[in-house]
C-alpha cells in the first residue's frame, strides 16, 4: 500500500548550499541543476511526529558533507476516519423517507 508524506524543506539552506558550490548539486548538460539527496523513513516518529527526513548527499561525501534540509509526516486518510466517525449517522433503511 502506498503512503503519501508531506513536509517542508529549508530552500534557503538549499541555495546557500547550492551557491558555495556543494558537491551535492551538479549541472546537467542540458543546463538544469540536480542535486543529489537521501530520504530517511524513520521506523517511529521523532518528538516533532516527523517520520522522514532529507539529506544532501554525493559519492564518497563525509558525515560533515550530509545535511539535513527537511522533514516528513506521514499523511493520515481523513476521509475514512470521518466516514467511521459518522456511520452511527447513516440511517437505518426502515427510516427512510421513500
Amino acid at each position: 500500500m502506498s503512503q503519501l508524506l508531506y513536509g517542508s524543506i529549508d530552500f534557503s539552506k538549499l541555495l546557500e548550499l547550492a551557491k558555495s558550490g556543494n558537491k551535492a548539486f551538479s549541472k546537467g548538460k542540458n543546463g538544469k541543476i540536480y542535486m543529489n539527496l537521501n530520504v530517511w523513513i524513520n521506523d517511529e516518529a521523532d518528538q516533532f511526529g516527523n517520520n522522514a527526513s532529507l539529506q544532501t548527499t554525493f559519492k564518497d561525501s563525509a558525515k560533515e558533507d550530509k545535511i539535513y534540509f527537511g522533514n516528513l509526516k506521514i499523511s493520515e486518510r481523513k476521509e475514512a476516519e470521518q466516514l467511521q466517525e459518522n456511520s452511527n449517522e447513516i440511517p437505518d433503511e426502515n427510516d427512510l423517507p421513500f
